[in-house]
């Protein structure tokens, strides 16, 4: 396979070059980044700056993606497949701007690779494309494979669904190891929890369980939200619904929560099930199920839902989607063109994008705002870029 690398730092400071080293079936790699025009042939990379010139037939190759801001490049540049290497914002960058680009470029990409294990649980309750790259030492061959059966599935558009399970497994039996070896321990039980409820292992509660006793015996602060929270989805799950809205009713205490819950105790009582386990999943940031519950409930109720829930994860493509069946209610200081101008900018149309966003600021100046956030996006790919 061909590839290239938009890299997030020169290749001297490039942090990823384990796992460049694991590319299966390496034909071709392009380094792209600040710098870059400096390097030297090393190992079989070529080094190019973002103007890409002398690359030909992009269709070719797949992009390994490792900053947000290089949105357009990736989305823009006719590849094949893209996998983006997900981060945490970094220190001295616009968190808004880095989660909105962040989100989506994961949407789009046909593979995500998480960097830290934080990252990897959030992404796993939200996709099925996600793999975890461990650059540490623990379970290195087991990553590394996995890591090439991940691209290869890319690359020939198999699911990867199965490939995800492979590594719960394999994280399930870390935490159960390393809680053998030191004990019961409050971060270790709620981790192993989490991949036996990912999963679908009923142990998941027992674990949690411990978890909760030995974090309310240390007084961590936000046990009862964080456990309780857990606890509803873990019930939804096993499809004990009415216990599940009583677990979450006991942490339902701002405005929003206590208007959430009456929602779902009106769905509990028209026996909307669906509905219900959508709102409760979602409640439990597991959007991925309650997206899969709300689908499956195929009311005009159930697309809002799946409306709010694109916006509110920056899966705007399927969003626009709904936009395009159905006549959904935007919430406020949200309209519909700049979600569809942003699109259309990210995926290289930026002419098409300035277009819409003008006419749309006729109505709304507010639609201006999109470009400033596209400004500050430009701006830093450039620096990338050097």
């Amino acid at each position: 396979m061909k590839y290239v690398v938009w890299s997030n730092l020169p290749w001297k400071e490039f942090a990823f070059k384990k796992m460049i080293n694991q590319l299966p079936d390496r034909d071709e790699l392009i380094f792209v980044g600040k710098d870059s025009e400096h390097e030297g042939e090393e190992q079989g990379i070529r080094f190019m700056r973002a103007d890409m010139r002398g690359m030909e037939s992009a269709c070719e190759y797949v992009a390994i993606v490792c900053s947000p801001f290089w949105i357009c490049h990736a989305l823009g540049g006719g590849y094949r497949k893209i996998a983006f290497i997900m981060e945490p914002c970094p220190s001295g960058e616009d968190s808004r701007i880095w989660n909105k680009y962040s989100g989506l470029l994961a949407e789009a990409a046909d593979l995500v690779i998480a960097v830290s294990e934080k990252t990897y649980l959030e992404q796993c309750l939200r996709r099925r494309n996600v793999l975890w790259w461990d650059e540490g030492q623990m379970e290195t061959q087991e990553n590394h494979e996995l890591l090439r059966s991940f691209l290869e599935h890319m690359d020939q558009g198999k699911p990867l669904e199965d490939l995800m399970g492979k590594q719960w497994e394999q994280r399930m039996q870390v935490y159960t190891r390393i809680r053998s070896e030191i004990g019961p321990h409050e971060t270790v039980s709620y981790l192993l929890a989490s991949y036996l409820y990912f999963l679908g292992r009923v142990e998941a509660a027992e674990a949690l369980r411990e978890s909760f006793e030995l974090a309310l015996l240390k007084e961590h602060p936000g046990t009862l939200h964080s456990h309780y929270r857990f606890f509803s989805a873990i019930e939804t799950r096993q499809g004990d619904l009415e216990q599940a809205l009583h677990t979450y009713a006991i942490t339902a205490v701002l405005p929003r929560e206590k208007e959430t819950l009456m929602r779902m105790e009106k769905w509990a009582v028209q026996e909307r099930v669906k509905l219900l386990e959508a709102e409760l999943y979602r409640e439990n940031e597991d959007f991925r199920s309650a997206e899969e519950a709300a689908s499956e409930d195929g009311s005009e109720e159930a697309e809002q839902f799946l409306f709010d829930l694109y916006l509110e994860q920056w899966m705007w493509t399927k969003a626009t989607r709904i936009m395009d069946r159905h006549r959904v209610h935007l919430g406020a200081g949200i309209s519909s063109e700049p979600v569809r101008a942003t699109l259309l900018w990210i995926h290289g149309r930026k002419h098409e994008a300035v277009s819409k966003l003008l006419r749309a600021s006729l109505l709304d100046w507010n639609a201006l705002i999109t470009f400033s956030e596209t400004d500050l996006l430009e701006q830093a790919s450039r620096r990338l870029g050097g």
